[in-house]
């Protein structure tokens, strides 16, 4: 069963439930960080309900709840756990959240289900604790897909939070360094998403000229994101860290070509040359772009690799092999 503060994840998530007969049961609070004692008697409640085996958790106030629920009432259930961030783009604060959050789940998880290789390498004192498990796609991002077309311009796409790490500024410095050298302006980027940078990009875009380049479509919902990724032949993921990066998923398993830093999921699924390409600094990003806009063959070749490999984001595909997971818990190492 799911339990769920009654804020939901995405819009409609509970009328979804409802339609699919989805046993989830709603604590008031649960995502607010206060009223500990009550929520706590409130989880306990449905625990003593149900007896379960495995409890879930995917935030650290969770955690907090099963933990103590657990040893606080001599419960005998095992403790997963998934992480989903840890304060990254902040150098000083991501280095005391790894250590908290890694010895919050040292003393009491039994799994840390990590999204990537590359988060799995920040935890790797977990030791087999760790279980690599990626993070499914919506099934209507496997509707319908449509080739790469080259009818016209060239489109780029990057769609995140205007913040601190995520560097859309670093993509639209390149784009101008692109157009002077290689006096190619027949091409359109697209930065979804609002935040508190959106503005600063807005002014450097004004500064550098990119007016008739660059566009920004707001905060979308994922139908509308979904239409732009279809548009666009390329996407570019500038960002300093992603734990897992759906901007890195979603675009490839469409059979776009994607450009990414060396972050988040992007190390496991992406050959460079073959399904796509890994840059660090803003020069091989430049050089990339160089390369590969003005080739629509090797672009194609690409787009096409990545599209065969899609379907290991499959919420079915990844499913299944959770259930193996809980299936082999009774091997000797699986919980050491």
């Amino acid at each position: 069963m799911f339990v769920s503060g009654e804020r939901e994840q995405f819009t409609g998530l509970f009328k979804k439930l409802d339609k699919e007969n989805v046993n989830y049961e709603v604590i008031p609070g649960l995502d607010d960080h206060k009223h500990f004692i009550r929520l706590l008697n409130n989880f306990r409640k449905y625990v003593e309900q149900f007896l379960p085996d495995i409890i879930h958790v995917h935030t650290n106030w969770q955690l907090a709840i099963a933990a103590s629920v657990k040893h606080i009432y001599k419960k005998k259930y095992l403790i997963f756990y998934t992480c989903h961030g840890y304060r990254h783009n902040y150098r000083i604060r991501s280095i005391i959240a790894r250590f908290l959050i890694g010895y919050a789940l040292a003393l009491f998880a039994n799994k840390n289900i990590v999204t990537s290789s590359f988060l799995r390498n920040r935890f790797t004192f977990l030791g087999k604790k760790n279980e690599l498990l990626f993070l499914g796609v919506d099934e209507a991002f496997f509707e319908n897909p449509n080739p790469l077309s080259f009818t016209d311009k060239r489109r780029i796409i990057f769609p995140g939070e205007f913040r601190v790490g995520k560097n859309q500024d670093l993509l639209i410095r390149v784009i101008k360094k692109y157009i002077d050298k290689t006096g190619d302006s027949n091409l359109e980027i697209y930065l979804p998403g609002n935040g508190d940078k959106l503005e600063e990009c807005k002014s450097l875009c004004k500064k550098l000229g990119l007016q008739n380049n660059v566009y920004f479509p707001g905060l979308l919902a994922q139908s509308e994101l979904l239409l732009y990724y279809k548009m666009c032949q390329y996407a570019v993921v500038p960002t300093n860290i992603e734990t897992f990066g759906y901007c890195i998923v979603e675009p490839y398993i469409l059979g776009r070509v994607v450009i990414s830093r060396r972050t988040g999921v992007s190390e496991d699924i992406i050959i460079p040359g073959e399904t796509g390409f890994l840059f660090d600094t803003e020069k091989e990003l430049l050089q990339i772009l160089i390369d590969i806009l003005p080739n629509t063959e090797k672009s194609i070749y690409i787009g096409n690799n990545a599209f065969k490999n899609r379907d290991i984001f499959r919420w079915d595909n990844i499913c299944e092999k959770y259930l193996h997971m809980v299936d082999n818990l009774d091997s000797p190492n699986c919980l050491e």
